[in-house]
């Protein structure tokens, strides 16, 4: 089953874990959508983060690309909260949803929903940690690539002609 994170964009940004980005930036929405981007390789599924206060709402097709969708609630007619609790309730299968958010309120409505629902710290660290489980298993790989013999060594070479006078 596909996972899709959906992602409480200006309550992640909020919570302070990602290093350089912060609410009171021009460009915010930009950097964590950057942010992310660089990142989705570590996470499979998609990636859906929902911010506040769009005119006048919807897809941002200056933001979304490379895995990542943006979307922001219309301005004084809707919310991010809103648009999440939307999405998961007609969701047909709320159960591969993953919600990134620390909003309590939302948290509260959604878990009815039988949403799984991660906090921003544990986001980022789930993140890292498969960071680090794809860089340490490119490692493992590299060391158990075969190498050759002396022998089979000195036959490459014999049978290439890799070592002659002149060569």
């Amino acid at each position: 089953m596909a996972r899709t994170y959906l992602i409480d964009g200006h309550n992640l940004i909020g919570q302070g874990v990602i290093p350089g980005i912060h609410l009171d930036m021009e460009d915010d929405e930009m950097q964590l959508t950057a942010w992310l981007r660089a990142r989705k390789s570590y996470l499979p599924g998609k990636m859906v983060v929902i911010f506040d206060g769009g005119v006048p709402g919807g897809a941002s097709n200056e933001l979304t690309g490379g895995g990542v969708t943006a979307i922001f609630a219309a301005q004084k007619r809707s919310s991010a909260d809103e648009l999440i609790r939307r999405r998961t309730f007609t969701s047909g299968s709320p159960k591969s949803l993953i919600v990134v958010t620390n909003d309590i309120g939302l948290r509260r409505s959604l878990r009815a929903a039988g949403v799984k629902i991660i906090g921003a710290r544990e986001f980022v660290a789930l993140i890292e940690q498969n960071k680090r489980k794809i860089a340490e298993a490119r490692v493992r790989s590299q060391k158990e690539k075969p190498r050759l013999s002396q022998q089979e060594l000195k036959e490459w070479m014999e049978m290439f002609g890799v070592g002659r006078d002149g060569d």
